[in-house]
């Protein structure tokens, strides 16, 4: 699930769907859901950045 990969584990994924499309590697009746995994890896991935940007800012800022 997703929702349960790491950053990493997601980029991975994310890499490995785009070379796969790049390539024409998918059939077409695969094209659509593998699109929509791509976007749910996309938002994971901008979620945990912006979770791990707040975290950072906290630690360099407690008082704000």
């Amino acid at each position: 699930m997703i929702t349960n990969m790491t950053y990493e584990e997601s980029m991975k994924q994310l890499e490995t769907l785009a070379q796969q499309m790049e390539r024409g590697e998918l059939p077409i009746d695969a094209l659509a859901a593998k699109l929509k995994e791509a976007q749910l890896l996309i938002s994971s991935c901008r979620k945990q950045l912006l979770e791990a940007d707040e975290q950072v800012k906290n630690i360099l800022n407690p008082d704000a």
